[in-house]
């Protein structure tokens, strides 16, 4: 029978890169999830959507034909893209929305005692590592995106009939950078 995964067996962790070490000594999860001194995030999340890096091909022809005369032809490998996460975070506090803001905008400054303001195209953008596992204790899928940078903070809207606050997303990270990993 086939796995269906269901949201609620879904956890999405942000934690600054500097701070996770991906390694084969342990998984994905419990490598951001062990980086307790800097986690910034387990968030609510929907519409999420990965894409993972996409690797063209051109067609190039050549003179003449092989021997089922078929045209020759060669094809061109492109580099990888990038890989891409994005989705709609959910405001259930402020912590949610100032780790993905840190992440983009990198440090606040602080305001007053208690307060952190944040300055959007300051050049300081701090990467970050975003995991996203599936798991319902028997089968279990990590995807994770490395020295990720986020790319989009969007439009904060009120969503829904409970009226709850929304931001769309959107983070990117090099192929190289792009793991996912099955338990077997």
């Amino acid at each position: 029978m086939a796995k269906i995964w269901k949201a609620r067996e879904t956890k999405v962790l942000i934690a600054n890169a500097s701070d996770v070490t991906i390694d084969t000594s342990d998984t994905l999860y419990n490598a951001i999830d062990s980086a307790t001194s800097n986690f910034q995030f387990e968030g609510l999340l929907k519409n999420v959507t990965i894409s993972e890096p996409e690797g063209a091909a051109d067609k190039v022809d050549l003179l003449g034909v092989d021997a089922n005369n078929f045209q020759n032809a060669e094809l061109d490998l492109k580099p990888y893209g990038v890989a891409t996460i994005s989705g709609t975070l959910v405001h259930q506090s402020q912590y949610a929305a100032n780790a993905l803001l840190e992440e983009w905008t990198g440090s606040a400054t602080t305001v007053s005692t208690s307060y952190h303001r944040y300055q959007v195209g300051n050049g300081s953008r701090t990467p970050c590592t975003i995991v996203v596992q599936l798991s319902d204790d028997t089968y279990e899928v990590n995807i994770a995106l490395d020295n990720a940078i986020i790319t989009k903070l969007g439009d904060r809207k009120i969503s829904g009939a409970d009226g709850h606050w929304e931001q769309d997303f959107e983070a990117v990270c090099l192929p190289r950078d792009f793991y996912i990993e099955y338990k077997e």
